[in-house]
């Protein structure tokens, strides 16, 4: 399967820069990348600090306290939409979504048995956003029935 793309999947605030959650999920990223090659996650932010400190371009700690906590902002708010909408998911409604995840999960199953290896495509067969077809497949792979695969972006 594709790689999601990751300079596309940044989200972007209204002036176009990006924002607080995004510039920590690709700091994050970057960390778990270089923890394959050993080390523990302090070596790694302390090396990340290391550089930042080397930049031209070096963030002052109030700039830096202000990403952590329009991070931290961003993260409750998420935390409240889900909240919101686990306060209104009766058990009817739960087991409704679990029949029709379950569903849609023999379908990407399906189209992968006949050939369909890109996430787009299966999500067009599907009829979902290309997002949701890699949460399926990533739930298919978890659940040992695919094995996903990277390739390097175009």
């Amino acid at each position: 399967m594709d790689k999601p793309d990751e300079k596309g999947s940044q989200a972007k605030g209204a002036g176009g820069e990006s924002s607080p959650m995004a510039m920590g999920m690709t700091m994050a990223k970057k960390m778990m990348s270089q923890m394959g090659a050993g080390g523990s996650p302090m070596e790694m932010m302390q090396k990340m600090m290391a550089q930042m400190r080397q930049s031209e371009d070096k963030p002052t700690m109030e700039k830096m306290m202000g990403m952590c906590m329009g991070m931290c902002a961003e993260m409750l708010t998420a935390i409240r939409q889900t909240n919101a909408l686990a306060v209104h998911a009766t058990p009817q409604l739960q087991q409704l979504f679990g029949d029709w995840l379950k569903e849609i999960e023999k379908k990407a199953e399906a189209a992968i048995s006949q050939g369909e290896k890109e996430a787009g495509a299966i999500a067009s067969k599907l009829n979902i956003t290309e997002d949701s077809a890699r949460y399926i497949l990533n739930r298919l792979a978890q659940q040992g029935k695919i094995t996903l695969s990277a390739k390097p972006a175009n």
